[in-house]
């Protein structure tokens, strides 16, 4: 009777007590901050004394709400980010991304936030889009540069409920290869979803912000400069509100395809071959004849309330 009673007792609780010894692993495995060197290794437990090499390596080390930080200048390699996330790169962190995608995003319900990075798609092969969100609760992208690429500075594909915010930052379209060179598609591109632009200076792609479907974007202190064929286009049933900004030196300045409005407060626009066109609402206190090769005029006026 008491071996019986042993035996079954061992059968019961060895699965138990693997399933614990699992979740203790698993759960020291991944730190709530982890660090990259350009002197580190991706073999290492990403501690500040012993570092991680790449984004990716520590990524699967840090734990979902976690941070990674850059520890001294270097470039850290393409990443794609599941789970909410800080990635900082302190001023001095970057991301290298020639022939792909600098930051892919696809995290349902996460919150990712990348500050003080560099991502460069300059090399042999031209990197293909900066930044790509494909899925996220909010996206914060905070005192970033982005250059290099041949697609679109930061592209958004994603559900109505995703929310990106670019503060602080540079979106520049030149980009060079070799002997070739030419312009982003797109500083800008909301296939979908929300976007606010504060303080911030898009320059130099094909388009600068590119509002698709029914996206919303919302730019605030920010400079649409140099863009080849529109600083602002707006299709689809997308909104866009620009307050307090400059659109200039671009084929068309601002841009605005029924159904989808532009609405304009305390703009500059100037120095466009074209400066408005279609569906652009103004509330009267924007600055258009400022040297466009032809003005153009707002479609509709707006109340001041």
């Amino acid at each position: 009777m008491f071996s019986s009673r042993r035996i079954s007792f061992h059968r019961l609780t060895l699965p138990t007590l693997l399933a614990l010894l699992f979740a203790a692993g698993a759960a020291h495995a991944q730190a709530s901050r982890t660090w990259v060197s350009g002197v580190g290794d991706d073999v290492n437990p990403c501690s500040r004394t012993a570092p991680c090499k790449t984004f990716a390596g520590a990524i699967s080390k840090t734990a979902a709400g976690g941070e990674i930080d850059a520890l001294d200048p270097g470039g850290f390699g393409a990443v794609t980010v599941t789970k909410s996330i800080t990635i900082d790169g302190a001023g001095m962190g970057s991301i290298l991304a020639s022939g792909t995608i600098g930051v892919v995003i696809n995290a349902p319900g996460a919150t990712v936030i990348l500050r003080n990075l560099s991502i460069n798609g300059a090399g042999s092969t031209v990197g293909t889009h900066g930044i790509r969100v494909i899925a996220a609760a909010a996206v914060y992208v905070e005192n970033c540069t982005l250059f290099g690429f041949s697609g679109n500075l930061v592209w958004v594909a994603a559900p109505a409920a995703t929310q990106v915010f670019v503060r602080n930052s540079t979106l520049n379209g030149d980009w060079s290869s070799g002997t070739a060179s030419g312009n982003a598609a797109s500083a800008l591109r909301m296939e979908g979803g929300a976007a606010v632009v504060e303080k911030s200076q898009l320059a130099r792609a094909t388009v600068g912000v590119s509002a698709q479907n029914d996206a919303k974007v919302a730019l605030h202190d920010s400079t649409l400069v140099g863009h080849v064929t529109a600083g602002v286009l707006a299709q689809g049933s997308s909104q866009v509100l620009l307050e307090r900004g400059m659109v200039a030196q671009s084929g068309t300045g601002v841009q605005a395809d029924a159904p989808a409005q532009v609405r304009l407060s305390d703009v500059m626009v100037g120095q466009n071959t074209q400066g408005l066109t279609g569906n652009v609402a103004s509330f009267g206190n924007n600055r258009v004849a400022a040297g466009n090769g032809t003005d153009g005029a707002p479609s509709t006026q707006l109340p001041q309330n």
